[in-house]
């Protein structure tokens, strides 16, 4: 099957009319970094492509009625260094900064990694702790879906169709709330995650621990939140017999998860050291552990 027509809309309104017209047979262009592989390998045969990288509104970061919203076609450089990202979610900014080579972050878009949905994808943790969600744009109208609901196995999302991913709406975190991000790969450059993992901690003026949001990747087919892990830290003492537990638990899970995979194991292992490295960096960053 040959591609038939390419089409560069300059709206979000162009483009649900564009793919309106063959939705079964058409596929997004985003950042193009994992489309343009799949297209050259075979596995993806569209009759219609359309680029979205011509649409300036799906572009760039603004806070909005408590929440920071990001355009699909945010590149991973510009969530890196962005003012608004550092600012109130900087654990994003960590994330965006492990993506890939520069090139990659260059080009590569969140709407674009959301949307392909990869087990390892490193973003997806990050906005799974922040507790995002996605808008989706078609001749229906738009609907917002959590990005938890949006995943449902590898490479595979519940994306209609007729659907375009447009924005993704992340809630600005409550004061005293700290975050951080954690990739461990075979190499520090250009690594596909081993698991990857995001984390926020809030913490209350009585030395305890408030709401809690843990989320890993490429431990499973898709990106997951660990609520059990939530649920033992929320509320409690910090100490560092709780961490440890925590850490446990957590290695359990994924234990759990992974089943009789050759790497569950190893990934046991490591799940419990992304906590203990994560939960030491928030300690550092606020200062009471």
């Amino acid at each position: 099957m040959r591609i038939l027509d390419y089409f560069q809309p300059a709206t979000v309104e162009e483009a649900i009319e564009d793919l309106c017209k063959s939705p079964h047979t058409t596929k997004i262009l985003a950042g193009g970094t994992d489309l343009i592989i799949q297209l050259r390998e075979g596995k993806l045969a569209p009759e219609y492509i359309i680029d979205l990288g011509y649409i300036a509104e799906l572009r760039g970061i603004a806070e909005k009625d408590g929440t920071l919203v990001i355009g699909s076609m945010t590149t991973y450089t510009v969530i890196e260094n962005d003012p608004l990202i550092r600012k109130y979610m900087p654990l994003l900014a960590l994330a965006a900064s492990s993506v890939g080579s520069p090139q990659i972050r260059n080009t590569g878009t969140i709407g674009g990694n959301l949307a392909n949905a990869a087990t390892a994808a490193d973003s997806i943790p990050a906005l799974l702790a922040l507790e995002a969600k996605v808008v989706l744009t078609s001749g229906r109208g738009e609907r917002e879906v959590a990005v938890g609901d949006l995943l449902i196995g590898s490479n595979k999302t519940n994306i209609a169709s007729d659907e375009i991913l447009t924005y993704i709406v992340i809630p600005l975190p409550p004061s005293f709330t700290y975050g951080t991000f954690v990739k461990l790969g075979r190499r520090k450059a250009l690594a596909i995650a081993r698991l990857n993992l995001g984390l926020t901690v809030n913490l209350k003026d009585n030395g305890e621990l408030g709401k809690v949001t843990l989320a890993v990747g490429a431990v499973g087919a898709s990106a997951y939140r660990v609520v059990q892990v939530e649920k033992l830290l929320e509320g409690q003492k910090v100490t560092s017999e709780l961490f440890t537990a925590a850490g446990k638990l957590l290695a359990q899970v994924v234990a759990d998860k992974l089943g009789s995979r050759p790497t569950a194991a190893y990934k046991k292992t490591i799940s419990k050291a992304a906590f203990k490295r994560a939960i030491a960096k928030i300690g550092t960053e606020c200062g009471r552990w």
